[in-house]
């Protein structure tokens, strides 16, 4: 290394960390190339004028470490015009790698051109490794090393139908069994018949452009308008139905008209706005946020109350912080409702809630407290506790049993006794038991699966099956059942454990296919990323997993609201409903798309253009609760 003969890869986060990188380069005269760099936008110039290189680490969604708080997708477009050399990585297994070209469409959103985004997928990394000479760009010469794409390289929907190497080609989507590689599964035995052959490479939608504002109309004035008009090249209203061009008429925080601009007129006086395209609020029916925070510290994890396996009797609504950072953010990716439910690593977790993400305040984020109860299955529950039960998938059922037999019990003792002590956690078992509310089974493998079932079978339990990574292994099982599935974030890491091994995007198609209710979450990380972006979850079930996009974007509105009971005012843009709606300046699949607006109750609670004005230093999550400081920072 100080004879140049390698090079150092500095692994660092914070400017003041990177420029120490910098610093110790200089001191010993070795060649540098910083890897992760989430704050290098603060000292572009200066990386520039050294000719430093940086290796950037990309995510969709912030949280994971204090260190990353300043994580910005316009990181990479800062650093290229400043002219710092660019690369982008995927840190597997913290980004999965399948999904690279979706990854630097990140850096395409955060301003990047597609020729700079390509460049740094390509000869900017091959020129950091020293390897140019023979890889990084398509040159006589060099190794025989290219893809061959069925679309633009960063679109969501293009697929990677075959690879070469060395003019070898080591990749065939045609191939069933490397096409595996491509959507999941690839556990499985190649024979089988779990997931059929290769599907279709999916088309988008054509594109379509935001009307131009209509003469004598204006923008908003203020962020809750007395009558605020939105038009959209293209509206979904939630159910399938799409209007191109199409106008939604709000007033007093609800929808008063929907169609096409020539059949409904924009009353006088109202505010309009205009989008490329418009959806209803998408909903998240399954997420930690708010429980689980972005400094990821003892500060601000909330989800799981490690004291005993059985925390039944816990509430969501207790723990819930509604100005956490990662429920902000989420707003302004156009999530107007969430589904908020304890984390995976007890086995009865506790008690549901369902928010609004713009509520100041607990009491007016709040749609509905206890919405279900959260029994987790499989690994993670019984490796929580070391020294105690449950070790053993056996022990977490016997667990279970015993929580409900218990409250049977205790149900039949408040019928026919007078002075029953209260007991809390049976107690909380009796919404359940009496079909009032349903029980949310967390489960990937297709056994756990079938023990959840099983489970509300014995006690007649409403079953929701959430995570549900094997769910198209047993598909006849989960209908006859009338279970509905809450699904795993189609990017979620495969092979992160061994319940994950035969995850697949297929899952949603197959689900729709057998008309099962379903809807997709963004679950839980416990390091990164803490919440995902759940349009680019939906859009990765119809890009490599070959569901209709239009069936996609109802499984995250309107299927979701009518999972979670909430249909008569969310889901949909229909009149009467609630004023929740996404303003897109593209196709919402595309993971280069911005969300323009977000508009929950007719009040405008996100601006993108607002946005813009911050300087990049402020466009970071809000500061939030301070991770773990030492009472003397407060003078105590």
């Amino acid at each position: 290394m100080l004879q140049r003969r390698r090079t150092v890869h500095f692994h660092c986060h914070r400017a003041d960390d990177i420029l120490t990188a910098v610093r110790l380069a200089e001191e010993f005269g070795f060649e540098l190339v910083l890897h992760h760099a989430t704050e290098a936008y603060r000292i572009a110039e200066t990386l520039a004028r050294k000719k430093v290189p940086v290796s950037l680490t990309l995510l969709d969604s912030p949280g994971g470490k204090a260190e990353t708080i300043g994580l910005l997708e316009e990181t990479a477009a800062v650093l290229v015009r400043a002219g710092v050399p660019v690369a982008i990585n995927t840190d597997d297994s913290v980004t999965e790698s399948r999904f690279f070209l979706r990854t630097a469409a990140i850096a395409l959103r955060g301003g990047l051109n597609e020729a700079q985004t390509l460049h740094a997928l390509t000869l900017a990394p091959a020129r950091m490794l020293h390897l140019e000479h023979r890889l990084g760009s398509l040159e006589k010469g060099k190794d025989a090393d290219f893809v061959v794409l069925s679309g633009p390289p960063f679109s969501v929907y293009t697929q990677v139908l075959q690879t070469w190497i060395e003019g070898q080609k080591v990749f065939d989507r045609n191939r069933k069994r490397d096409w595996h590689y491509q959507v999941g599964g690839f556990a499985l035995p190649e024979e089988g018949a779990e997931i059929p052959g290769p599907s279709a490479v999916p088309r988008p939608l054509p594109q379509v452009k935001a009307p131009p504002l209509p003469a004598g109309v204006a923008l908003p004035q203020s962020s809750a308008p007395r009558q605020l008009a939105v038009l959209a090249g293209r509206l979904h209203i939630g159910d399938g139905t799409i209007l191109s061009p199409g106008l939604v008429i709000i007033a007093e925080g609800r929808i008063q008209a929907v169609g096409s601009p020539s059949q409904v007129p924009i009353p006088q006086g109202a505010s309009v706005l205009t989008a490329a395209e418009v959806t209803p609020g998408l909903i998240d029916p399954f997420c930690v946020a708010g429980l689980s925070g972005a400094w990821n510290t003892l500060a601000d994890q909330d989800q799981d109350e490690l004291s005993h396996p059985d925390q039944a009797d816990l509430r969501v609504v207790d723990g819930f912080h509604p100005r956490e950072p990662l429920v902000e953010f989420l707003q302004a990716q156009g999530i107007t409702i969430i589904h908020v439910t304890p984390g995976r690593q007890n086995v009865l977790a506790g008690r549901s809630a369902i928010f609004r993400t713009d509520g100041a305040t607990v009491e007016s984020a709040l749609i509905r407290a206890d919405a279900a109860v959260l029994v987790n299955l499989g690994e993670i529950p019984k490796a929580a506790y070391k020294d105690k039960a449950p070790q053993t998938r056996m022990a977490v059922a016997a667990l279970v049993r015993k929580a409900f037999a218990q409250a049977q019990h205790y149900q039949r003792l408040r019928t026919t006794h007078k002075d029953v002590p209260y007991q809390a956690k049976a107690e909380a078992l009796l919404p359940a038991l009496e079909g009032r509310v349903p029980v949310i089974f967390a489960a990937h493998r297709r056994d756990d699966i079938q023990t959840a079932l099983r489970l509300a079978r014995e006690f007649r339990l409403r079953p929701v099956i959430a995570l549900a990574s094997e769910a198209y292994r047993l598909l006849p099982e989960i209908k006859q059942a009338g279970a509905a599935v809450l699904l795993h974030p189609p990017m979620q890491r495969v092979g992160s454990n061994l319940e994950t091994l035969h995850a697949t995007t297929m899952t949603a198609a197959r689900l729709a296919q057998d008309a099962i209710p379903f809807s997709i979450g963004t679950g839980f990380e416990g390091y990164v990323p803490k919440v995902r972006v759940l349009r680019h979850e939906a859009a990765m079930a119809v890009a490599c997993g070959a569901l209709e996009p239009n069936r996609a974007l109802q499984a995250i509105t309107l299927d979701a609201a009518r999972l979670l009971e909430l249909d008569k005012d969310y889901g949909s843009l229909h009149v009467g409903k609630v004023a929740d709606l996404v303003l897109y300046d593209g196709d919402p699949f595309e993971h280069a798309t911005h969300v323009t607006h977000t508009i929950m109750g007719g009040r405008i609670v996100y601006n993108r253009a607002d946005y813009l004005k911050l300087p990049l230093e402020r466009r970071i999550l809000s500061a939030g609760p301070l991770p773990d400081a030492p009472c003397c920072l407060f003078g105590w």
